[in-house]
Order: structure tokens, then sequence, then C-alpha cells
């Protein structure tokens, strides 16, 4: 059975599970159980991703690659599964 997360190409995934993994590892098992996430699942994925960016930020407010990567992952994880289906 794939789950919700198998829908998110393996680079952006794998930061994504990193991140989940240190941030919400409750959420991540709900995911990985899932093949669609709820609307409180994306908006709960969104929110803390964009923490980790902004967490990326030095001091000119440019982020990190790390920050980079993660921007990037959001941003694919929220193509495959929009707010609004």
């Amino acid at each position: 059975m794939s789950n919700a997360l198998d829908a998110v190409p393996a680079e952006a995934r794998a930061v994504i599970v990193d991140e989940l993994t240190h941030r919400d590892p409750a959420l991540l098992a709900d995911l990985r159980g899932t093949q669609e996430p709820t609307t409180e699942q994306r908006d709960a994925v969104e929110r803390l991703l964009a923490s980790a960016v902004i967490n990326s930020m030095g001091a000119d407010w440019t982020p990190n690659e790390h920050g980079l990567a993660v921007e990037r992952a959001v941003k694919i994880f929220l193509e495959v599964w929009p707010m609004h289906r």
C-alpha cells in the first residue's frame, strides 16, 4: 500500500521526512498511514516546513542551503497535495 508521502518525488520526500522526524513524528506517522493527507495535515506540513525555512535564515534574511531545500520540498508537497482538492 502506498502512502501520502509516496506521491512526493524522492528528493522532496527525503527532506520532508527528515524535518518531520525531528519536528513532529506523530504527523509523519499519520502521513505514512494514509493515502491522502487531510486539509489539517497539509496545513501542518506547510507550517512546520515554513518554520524550518525561517529558522535557516541568516542575518541577511536569506535561507541557507538546507532552508532552500525545505522551501522546494514544501512547494512540491503542496503541488502534489494542493490545499483545495
